[in-house]
């Protein structure tokens, strides 16, 4: 990423360098939106079905596509350990959300580098987590599960996964 902007300034440089005319009006430099990160997310559940009470166990898979290195910010994200937010949407069979009961992680400033998490071309990340502690998942049913990602970590959503509580 740092040589492509350097390669754009230099040749911004050489390109002024050739015009001899004075700038008439101000050149406006429109900064690009954020960009997805490049990596497919998914969940996957280490059983079909969990007891009621027991720790209820998904795998948070993250796989980058690319030859390239990828960079992201685990904010947000099971990746930040134990301190990440509501980044789950889990339904029960009738399609009620399960509310969210763990602590909201906060962040204050820049992201700074020990936010962030790189993934060497064609790799995986791999997570195991524990959710019931941070969801409401106290009732016998079957649940689908799905990552939600967000504006901090670009992240794209995952599709669902399904669990059986007993």
């Amino acid at each position: 990423m740092r040589n492509i902007i350097l390669t754009f300034c230099l040749g911004a440089i050489l390109m002024s360098c050739q015009n001899n005319n004075p700038p008439t009006t101000e050149a406006n430099l429109a900064i690009p939106p954020p960009q997805a990160v490049p990596l497919n997310v998914a969940l996957n559940m280490t059983q079909a079905s969990y007891q009621l009470g027991q720790p209820i166990t998904l795998r948070f898979v993250l796989k980058n596509n690319t030859p390239e290195m990828v960079t992201f910010c685990k904010l947000n994200s099971p990746a930040n350990e134990q301190h990440w937010s509501n980044c789950f949407e889990i339904k029960d069979v009738k399609g009620n959300n399960i509310p969210f009961i763990g602590k909201i992680a906060k962040h204050k400033g820049p992201v700074e580098d020990k936010d962030l998490i790189s993934i060497e071309g064609n790799g995986i990340r791999l997570y195991t987590i524990d959710i019931r502690p941070m969801y409401l998942l106290n009732k016998i049913g079957r649940y689908k599960i799905s990552f939600v990602g967000d504006k901090i970590n670009l992240l794209s959503n995952s599709l669902p996964a399904q669990f059986i509580i007993k």
